[in-house]
C-alpha cells in the first residue's frame, strides 16, 4: 500500500524561532495517526504546513508521491482539514455554511447539493439543516465544523484538537464520528494532547517535543519502548496490602518493583500470569475482598513522560 503522506527533513521557522526542526514523518494510507505533545511543541504548525498554510523552510512534504510544492491544487482536493477553532459562520445556518464551504472547495453546483445531504446524514446533523450554525451546542458545532472539512469527499482529514473544550460524553461522540470516518476508507490525522483518548483512537501514533519527533509507532511499539514489563493493578477493599508486598519483593526475578498507587497495589512484572495467580491466592488466604485487579502495559502517558524527560 502506498503511503498516504510523507514528510522528510521538514524545518519551519517565525523569524528566528524555531518551531518544526527535520521532522520526519510517514502516514499510511486509512489508518487514524494521532500528533501528541505539550502546548508549544508545534504540532498545529505542522498540520497547517502540511496542508500547505505555511510554506516550508526546508523539507519535502508528498501526498501520495507528488509533492504539496508542485502539486497544491491536487492536495487541496484530496484534503479536509478542520482547525481547532470551529470555523462555521454563525449566522449561517448549517446548510449555507456547507454551501459556501463547498464552494471553497470547488464542488460543482450539480454535485454540492447530495454532497450536503450525504455529509448531514454522515456526521448525524440532517435534523438541524435549517438551524443557524450559533444556535447548535459545542458538539454540534465541532461535528459541523468537521462536516465542511468534509464536504468535497476527500481521502485525507486532518482535525486539530477535535475534542478540545468538550465534556467527555461530547468528547465519546466525536471518538466515535473519527473513526466511522475513518472505516469509510478515509485517512484521519488528528492532534491532541489527551493521551488516554489518543492511545485509545489511533493506530500509530507520533510524539512531538520541541519541534522534533522524538518517537513515533503504534500504541503497542511505544508502549514496548518504554518497558515490556506488564502491570498488575489490584485493589482490595481493606486497602492493607503489605503482607502481599513483602512477599513479592521476595521474588526479584519474577517482580521488578512493588507500591501502592491512589489506594490500589501495583506490581511489574515481565510475566504477569504466574505472578497474578500467586497475588490471588493470597488474596483468598486473607479473605479479604477483591474489588478490583486487571494486568496491563504502561499507559501512553508514561511512555510520553518518560521520553520527553530524556529528551530534555
Amino acid at each position: 500500500m502506498v503511503n498516504q503522506i510523507e514528510i522528510k527533513d521538514l524545518t519551519k521557522r517565525f523569524g528566528k524561532h524555531l518551531v518544526l526542526d527535520n521532522v520526519n514523518l510517514v502516514i499510511p494510507q486509512q489508518k487514524i495517526y494521532g500528533i501528541i505533545g505539550e502546548s508549544g511543541s508545534g504540532k498545529t504548525t505542522l498540520l497547517k504546513t502540511i496542508v500547505g498554510f505555511w510554506r516550508t523552510d526546508k523539507g519535502k512534504i508528498s501526498f501520495e508521491g507528488r509533492t504539496l510544492d508542485k502539486d497544491s491544487k491536487f492536495i487541496r482536493q484530496i484534503v479536509g482539514f478542520a482547525t481547532q477553532d470551529n470555523c462555521v459562520y454563525p449566522k449561517l445556518t448549517v446548510t449555507e455554511n456547507l454551501e459556501y464551504f463547498g464552494s471553497l472547495s470547488n464542488v460543482p453546483r450539480a454535485t454540492l447539493k447530495s454532497n450536503i445531504d450525504k455529509v448531514l446524514k454522515f456526521v448525524e446533523l440532517d435534523f438541524a439543516k435549517n438551524e443557524l450554525s450559533k444556535n447548535l451546542s459545542g458538539g454540534m458545532q465541532r461535528r459541523l465544523d468537521i462536516a465542511c472539512a468534509l464536504i468535497h469527499n476527500p481521502r485525507v482529514l486532518i482535525l486539530d484538537e477535535p475534542t478540545e473544550d468538550l465534556d467527555p460524553l461530547l468528547r465519546r461522540d466525536i471518538m466515535k464520528l473519527i473513526r466511522k470516518i475513518n472505516a469509510d476508507s478515509t485517512t484521519v490525522i488528528i492532534t491532541s494532547h489527551l493521551l488516554h483518548e489518543t492511545e485509545e483512537l489511533c493506530d500509530e501514533i507520533a510524539i512531538l517535543h520541541q519541534g522534533k519527533v522524538i518517537k513515533s509507532g503504534s500504541p503497542d511499539q511505544l508502549r514496548d519502548s518504554f518497558s515490556k514489563e506488564e502491570e498488575i493493578h489490584l485493589r482490595l477493599g481493606s486497602k492493607k496490602y503489605t503482607a502481599i508486598s513483602n512477599r513479592l519483593k521476595k521474588h526479584k526475578k519474577k517482580v521488578s518493583s512493588v507500591k501502592v498507587v491512589d489506594g490500589k497495589l501495583v506490581v511489574h512484572a515481565r510475566n504477569a500470569e504466574p505472578v497474578l495467580i500467586e497475588i490471588l491466592r493470597m488474596v483468598e488466604h486473607s479473605r479479604d475482598k477483591l474489588i478490583e485487579v486487571d494486568v496491563r502495559k504502561a499507559s501512553l502517558g508514561e511512555v510520553f513522560e518518560s521520553l520527553v524527560k530524556k529528551s530534555g
